[in-house]
């Protein structure tokens, strides 16, 4: 709601934007907060006046936090298929854990600190890049992940592990912390205007439970697909946090018909960038090689997938 309120204010002091398109892009916790607010720009236009009606087109989502139960069964798929866990780990895991409720069991909660502590000494949100090996508070904090049960709010209980950073420098949530702690750069961003006692960081151990979230987006999904709503999801294919075997569970749960299957994309340099599969009001892009964080992985590839979606044309199927 309140990114709403900002959004009918911005376009009311700068005029000049009133008439163009207009799209939402994000990644992560996207999943759930653009096409919340995707819904809300859809809805409202049917019944505001003309000075705040919002000329919306579409949305992309990447990496994207959609469905609870998809999300946690495709995120353990994916680390027993790329040999990060054991058979063992996955076997109790797939015994003690049923993700498509909201009640955790203490079984549930020792089989997936096992599957976490796997993840202290690799980067999960980009499975084969380096770790950072900082003696920094962050990077150590990073280090020690205190497991507090399994939530539908997938890791809003798993303290610290949002945290990790990715890319291709893995130090990279260490400079900005420094950077924004710093008091001039507050007092030139107007923040901290309370001075607070704590610093700030990334993903906060003071606010630390997200629990006021639907368990799922496919309602809103369907809802928005059915009004004719523009929409692509992204995945790159080396993400850990939400990976392409969760996003791919997730969609065939949306159970939107199959235009076209599993189709190859090239770049600019005549290599696979990924695979497409075309739903009908729905296209889903793979991106290889790619966190979860696309652009800081695939920065030409991103840009190739965001013009596509922007003039609402097909990847090219072929070298070109």
């Amino acid at each position: 709601e309140d990114s709403y309120i900002f959004l009918v204010n911005w376009f009311k002091r700068f005029p000049q934007f009133k008439s163009h398109d207009f799209y939402i892009a994000g990644e992560s916790y996207a999943g759930h907060y653009v096409p919340q607010l995707a819904e809300r720009i859809f809805d409202n236009n049917k019944i505001v006046p003309k000075s705040d009606y919002i000329n919306f087109k579409g949305f992309m989502i990447g990496n994207a936090l959609m469905d609870d139960e998809t999300d946690q069964t495709g995120m353990v798929d994916y680390a027993w298929d790329h040999a990060v866990i054991s058979d063992g780990v996955y076997s109790n895991i797939k015994i003690k854990c049923n993700f498509s409720t909201p009640n955790t069991t203490n079984g549930c909660t020792e089989a997936m600190q096992a599957y976490f502590d796997v993840y202290k000494i690799i980067d999960m949100y980009s499975l084969y890049a380096p770790t950072c090996n900082s003696n920094s508070s962050t990077s150590n904090n990073r280090q020690r992940p205190m497991i507090q049960g399994i939530a539908p709010q997938i890791f809003s209980k798993f303290d610290r592990w949002h945290m990790r950073p990715a890319g291709y420098d893995p130090c990279l949530s260490d400079y900005t912390e420094v950077y924004l702690n710093r008091p001039d750069v507050q007092q030139a961003l107007h923040a901290n205007v309370t001075n607070i006692s704590y610093p700030w960081t990334h993903c906060s151990d003071i606010i630390n439970t997200w629990g006021d979230a639907p368990s799922s987006m496919l309602p809103t999904l369907k809802k928005l697909i059915a009004g004719g709503i523009r929409i692509w999801v992204f995945s790159g294919d080396t993400d850990g946090r939400i990976p392409v075997t969760a996003t791919r569970l997730t969609l065939n749960k949306l159970g939107q018909k199959i235009i076209e299957d599993w189709t190859p994309w090239y770049t600019n340099h005549k290599q696979v960038g990924g695979w497409t599969i075309e739903y009908e009001g729905l296209m889903f892009v793979t991106i290889r090689g790619a966190g979860h964080q696309v652009p800081t992985f695939k920065p030409s590839q991103a840009l190739q997938l965001v013009r596509h979606f922007l003039a609402n044309k097909k990847l090219p199927p072929t070298p070109f």
